[in-house]
Formats: C-alpha cells, sequence, structure tokens
C-alpha cells in the first residue's frame, strides 16, 4: 500500500526553523544571521506585516547547506518574528520530493529547493514560491547576478513576491 501525505501531514511532520537551522555546519548556520541582517524592511513594510491578520502556514521542502533555502527562508522568519500568524514547518527536500510536489502538482524533476507552500488556516494553498524571487529568475543568464544574488542583494525581492503572494499591498 503506497503510502499518502497531504500539506496538512507534511506541514505536522516538519520541524521549526530553529531545528532545521540547528542541523547545519557551522557556516551554514552562520549564513542565517547575516542574511537576516541584510533584511532592511522600511517602517511601513514592517506595520503592513505586522497587522496581517490570517494565520498563515508556511510549509518548507528544503536543505540548510543550500544558499537558495539560506536566503529566502531567512526572509520568511523575519515575517514571522514580526507577526506570530505566519508558521513555519520544514520537511526535507526527499520528503517534499515524493509528497509536496504530488500535492502541488510539481513534476518531480522539475521540484526546486526551497518549494514553499504559504497556506491559510485550512491548509489550502495560497500559493507557491519556488526556489528564488522572479526578479532572479527573470534574468537571462544566472552567472551575471549570482554572486550579488548570494550576498542578499535580492533580498528585498524576496520580501516582495511575499508580499505579493499574500496580497500585502
Amino acid at each position: 500500500m503506497a503510502i499518502e501525505m497531504n500539506l496538512k501531514d507534511l506541514y505536522e511532520v516538519g520541524e521549526s526553523f530553529e531545528s532545521c537551522v540547528g542541523k547545519g555546519s557551522k557556516s551554514e548556520r552562520s549564513r542565517i544571521p547575516k542574511n537576516t541582517s541584510r533584511i532592511n524592511l522600511n517602517e511601513d513594510t514592517i506595520n503592513k506585516i505586522a497587522s496581517y491578520p490570517n494565520k498563515v502556514n508556511i510549509l518548507v521542502s528544503g536543505e540548510i547547506w543550500c544558499p537558495d533555502f539560506q536566503l529566502n527562508v531567512s526572509v520568511l522568519k523575519k515575517f514571522v518574528d514580526i507577526n506570530d500568524n505566519f508558521d513555519i514547518s520544514v520537511i526535507t527536500m526527499a520528503r517534499g520530493k515524493k509528497f509536496m510536489s504530488e500535492a502541488l502538482n510539481i513534476e518531480k524533476e522539475n521540484f526546486k529547493g526551497p518549494t514553499i507552500a504559504f497556506l491559510d488556516e485550512s491548509f489550502n494553498v495560497i500559493e507557491v514560491f519556488e526556489e528564488r524571487p522572479h526578479e532572479v529568475k527573470k534574468v537571462d543568464d544566472f552567472e551575471e547576478i549570482k554572486i550579488n544574488y548570494y550576498k542578499g542583494k535580492y533580498l528585498l525581492d524576496t520580501v516582495n513576491d511575499y508580499l505579493n503572494i499574500l496580497n500585502i499591498k
């Protein structure tokens, strides 16, 4: 009998962001506060995030060693720190490929890390963020911006993608 897991099941077996980070190497762990310190939100954005009224369960499939995870999930952590209506649960890429891909109708071969499902209180999908912010994906040659991306120069683009997903204007 094949095992099936829906998004709620996956969310419930996931671990906290802190626990996931704790499993990383010293250098991987050190990148999280470094990235978080580079997320400079203006007061208006902070207030909009702080006043978001709905509960959002955020299911992340990814690994701490992955630079895209380190960058883009650090932004999620910032949202959680501002408003406790946001909650993160992290599952491995293997579990994500096996179960989350099916639940989100993403072909296993095209499943990228991190894949972040924004879920409402009833675990219905609001929208999905995959791997990198839209601004970075639009660039024809990633190699041209790679260094700046990994230095956190596009973190505010991730913030904007998340605000758009949540319809925070």
